[in-house]
């Protein structure tokens, strides 16, 4: 995956080198491919659908959808929508509506992007909570530790 992302890179400099100033609708399809790019690849940091612990629906693109899942001695990290880009088409505002049952164990249900780890909930807790997406790796993420309990969660 690096060795794909370098190779990409390296051939959006030389793109830009070879079309210096002489034209910004060359430059916007550029980088407007370099984010399809993007948005491709992410989908395979997702945790594959038939390793998730629960029922996932997808919604218009990877950062939206409904997902509700029933834990059992739950160990591991599942990444359960998100992607990586510069920009998302359908606007970077999204709204997470969860509940989140605690039954036994340790859990952390958290927004990752590039920067930090913003946690919505470690304890039993039904809410709503908004992002805004930044450029680059933005995912919701659950984390468990002998996890028991389930979760149920639609972002729009």
């Amino acid at each position: 995956m690096k060795r794909i992302l370098t190779v990409s890179l390296l051939s959006l400099c030389l793109i830009f080198a070879i079309t210096g100033c002489s034209g910004d609708n060359v430059k916007d399809n550029v980088i407007n491919g370099f984010n399809d790019m993007l948005q491709y690849f992410s989908k395979y940091a997702l945790t594959d659908e038939k390793d998730l612990q629960g029922d996932k629906t997808k919604g218009e693109d990877t950062y939206t959808g409904s997902y509700h899942a029933e834990y059992d001695d739950f160990n591991g990290t599942e990444y359960i929508f998100g992607g990586t880009g510069l920009e998302r088409e359908n606007g970077n505002d999204l709204t997470v509506i969860y509940e989140l049952t605690v039954d036994s164990g340790t859990v952390k249900f958290y927004w990752r992007d590039k920067n930090e780890e913003k946690i919505i909930a470690d304890t039993s807790d039904t809410g709503t909570y908004s992002v805004t997406l930044d450029e680059g790796d933005n995912y919701l993420s659950l984390e468990g530790d002998n996890f028991c309990g389930s979760l149920q969660v639609t972002v729009e």
